[in-house]
This record gives C-alpha cells, sequence and structure tokens, in this order.
C-alpha cells in the first residue's frame, strides 16, 4: 500500500492478521454474522522509529507493580488520597473541620472569611502600590482601607 505523509512517500503492507472462527453464527442487530477474532500473535509496530511487538507490550503491562501505598493528589488546589484499592478520598482542610449548625452561623462564618480575603488582597495591593512607589495609589487604598474598617 502507498502511503504519503507530509510529503513522503513510502509503502507499508500491513502484516496478515491470524483469525480464528469462534462462534460460527452470532445474533448483531436483528442479523446473524459470522464472527472471527485474531489470534493471540505477536505484531511488528513502530513508535517514532522505535520498534517493538505487541508481546512486548503485555509483558510490560503484566510487570507493572501495583502501588501498595496511598498516592497523594493535589488538583486545582484540592487535595485527595488514592488508595491501592482505587478508592479517592478528599483531605479536608483543617480550617473548615467545623460546620456551622444554623444558617445564622453559616452566614456569619462567610462573611467572616470574605473579611479576611479582603483584607489580605488590600494588604497585598498597598504593598505592592508602596514597593513601586505610587503614593496616589497608596492614599486610595488606605482611603478603601478606612471604609471598609478594616
Amino acid at each position: 500500500m502507498r502511503l504519503i505523509y507530509r510529503g513522503a512517500n513510502y509503502e507499508y503492507n500491513s502484516p496478515a492478521l491470524e483469525t480464528r472462527e469462534t462462534d460460527p453464527l452470532r445474533r448483531h442487530q436483528g442479523a446473524y454474522q459470522r464472527c472471527k477474532t485474531l489470534q493471540e500473535a505477536s505484531y511488528p509496530l513502530t513508535y517514532r522509529g522505535v520498534r517493538y511487538t505487541t508481546d512486548q507490550v503485555a509483558e510490560a503491562l503484566l510487570s507493572t507493580p501495583t502501588l501498595r501505598t496511598p498516592q497523594r493528589l493535589v488538583y486545582r488546589g484540592q487535595q485527595y488520597i488514592k488508595h491501592p484499592n482505587g478508592a479517592i478520598e478528599t483531605v479536608v482542610a483543617e480550617k473548615a473541620t467545623r460546620v456551622p449548625d444554623t444558617t445564622a452561623e453559616l452566614f456569619r462564618e462567610v462573611n467572616r472569611v470574605h473579611q479576611e480575603n479582603l483584607r489580605r488582597n488590600l494588604q497585598h495591593r498597598l504593598l505592592m502600590a508602596k514597593q513601586q512607589g505610587n503614593q496616589a495609589l497608596v492614599s486610595l487604598l488606605e482611603a478603601e482601607s478606612k471604609q471598609l474598617a478594616l
């Protein structure tokens, strides 16, 4: 078979696949069809110039050791633990250990966290303005701090 890839022409003759008939007739979508499956054979493969066989792939998969210890994973700042049995556990942050009992408590907790985030953000912006020597921005940020009573 003649193939062309990015202007390079080459000939490729695919190996004949060995098949065997497993179930002479099998019903599929209302019609009976003859079924064949691939024989367990070694096929030559090439990936980026490296030659290997399907036997080598199967051998590598079977010889890969399974992890016996839990893995600590982090995704977008959230921590997880993946156990050897496949179970995934979410790691709860230390600050979020207590759950508010009522809606009012929840509102107060959210308000406290929001105020803390505003304070940290304003402090960071003030520090950056001072480092840059931007006195106009420093005075505006100090006024914002007084307005927010932080």
